[in-house]
């Protein structure tokens, strides 16, 4: 139930590189040399492009400064993995996952009120969502920034398998951060809550003559111990169960930010883990 990617990646990239670069001697301190000029080489790099774009700013007619468009984008959220098992409709979404279908539908008819564009919104009406087309999917690619590096991405692959078998073993459904309100809410998780993975699909409005298509993530929602504040002596954020029960939400791909690991605490709270990683996602966002 816990992902161990990230840990994973960050010694790959800081220990076993150096170490597959170095001539095996005293290679401990040839792993922090190789390490140190790549950082150094890459914040070169970083100075170099941003001293080529200030040369092409030009002046505008009112005084102001203005850059020419810049083709360079971050990479998208991507759904992979689709489920070949036929899965067509809500109904049968619902029945995959043991989930109830009026639970779904609210759930869904929350979403679509928030959606800010009429033109593209789902239907809202509970028998034409039931009709739309519905395909679910395995996991989520999150595309993260580097720290300092604005430019340079970490891809994190959130896995989502519902009630079914990860790699012949138990149902892999992983924990991530989903962005529920603004950066005053949830003290210092600035609008951020621990959300555990239900399921990932995406459904098409046939009914519009666009045929819009919404990438969705079903997650159940934990709330913040002690109004999301950092504990004073452990530094560590718990999350509990909501005791109304009313925990789960349907949200856009987009509000997925990253991945997050928590560690088990008692029947009903969890403890989120790393601190440096939720104060280093402050510093970059």
């Amino acid at each position: 139930m816990y992902s161990t990617e990230m840990g994973e990646l960050a010694h790959k990239e800081q220990i076993k590189e150096g170490y597959c670069r170095s001539n095996k001697n005293n290679a401990a301190r040839q792993i922090l040399s190789y390490y140190g000029r790549k950082h150094a080489l890459g914040m070169r790099l970083q100075t170099i492009e941003a001293l080529s774009n200030a040369e092409n700013v030009f002046v505008m007619g009112n005084g102001g400064m203005e850059a020419p468009a810049s083709s360079w984008s971050a990479p998208r959220r991507v759904l992979k993995g689709r489920i070949m098992e036929h899965i067509g409709t809500l109904t049968e979404l619902c029945r995959a996952l043991n989930i109830d279908y009026s639970n779904m539908i609210e759930e869904m008819q929350r979403f679509i009120r928030q959606t800010i564009a009429d033109d593209q919104r789902l239907p809202s009406d509970r028998t034409e969502l039931g009709s739309l087309s519905i395909e679910q999917f395995t996991h989520l690619e999150i595309p993260v920034s580097d720290f300092q590096e604005g430019d340079v991405f970490q891809i994190h692959r959130a896995r989502c398998t519902g009630t079914k078998a990860f790699r012949n073993s138990d149902p892999r459904n992983d924990w991530i951060w989903v962005q529920a309100g603004g950066e005053e809410s949830y003290g210092d998780l600035r609008g951020r809550v621990v959300a555990r993975l239900l399921a990932l699909f995406q459904i098409r409005n046939v009914l519009s003559g666009a045929g819009d298509v919404h990438r969705l993530v079903l997650v159940h929602i934990l709330d913040p111990v002690g109004a999301g504040r950092f504990h004073s002596r452990s530094g560590h954020i718990r999350v509990s169960k909501r005791p109304n029960g009313r925990d789960m939400r349907i949200v856009g791909i987009g509000g997925v930010i990253r991945q997050v690991h928590v560690i088990t605490s008692g029947e009903r709270q969890w403890i989120v883990n790393h601190r440096i990683d939720l104060r280093t996602f402050n510093e970059i966002y």
